[in-house]
């Protein structure tokens, strides 16, 4: 996939997964329990988005188990990222990964996003599964930082849900990520608030 990781990371990574499939058998954080499955499914298709990420402040909404902002987070150390969702189960878990995995560059927060008060802080909104492009929009549209963008992981290419879009933002463009023993469709949709690009 083009993505160079230290053996470091990588052991990170594996630790990870293996936090993320022990405590889903009590919790429930994720419908996937085949190990090789959260590989192609979670791993992978986090990790296809590690070359969109070039800003230091990130904030993933919605992040459930923490896909993909504590993956994206484990390979970027120098960069910022809050993982934001509702379910406690989830941000407990998260939790726990931060304190085992020892992970200093991310903020867990148990809140809606629309609750979420630092309005223009960030360079990326990123969500993965997590609402329509319509919904996301409405419940982010404060948080980018002035060049800040919306980037939002989809399966097949979002057509009708492009066209429901608020007027406020417009399409920068719409990448068909490539992952590894993944035949489903996958894109990534790159939003900014008019005027800002």
């Amino acid at each position: 996939m083009g993505v160079d990781l230290s053996d470091e990371t990588l052991s990170t990574l594996v630790n990870y997964l293996a936090l993320l499939q022990k405590w889903n058998k009590a919790y429930n954080l994720t419908a996937i329990r085949d190990p090789e499955q959260m590989i192609h499914l979670h791993l992978l298709d986090s990790l296809a988005t590690l070359p969109f990420i070039d800003g230091k402040n990130i904030i993933d909404v919605g992040t459930g188990p923490g896909l993909p902002g504590m993956i994206l987070a484990i390979c970027l150390p120098e960069h910022n990222f809050t993982l934001l969702d509702s379910n406690g189960k989830k941000t407990r878990f998260l939790t726990q990964v931060k304190m085992e995995l020892g992970i200093k560059n991310v903020t867990i927060l148990n809140e809606r996003v629309e609750k979420h008060e630092l309005k223009g802080h960030y360079d990326h909104v990123i969500s993965r599964a997590f609402a329509s492009l319509e919904d996301m929009i409405n419940w982010t549209l404060p948080l980018p930082n002035e060049t800040g963008n919306f980037l939002a992981m989809k399966g097949v290419y979002p057509e009708s849900e492009i066209q429901k879009l608020p007027t406020e933002v417009v399409v920068e463009e719409i990448f068909t990520l490539k992952v590894t023993n993944v035949e489903a469709e996958r894109h990534l949709v790159k939003m900014v608030r008019k005027g800002s690009n």
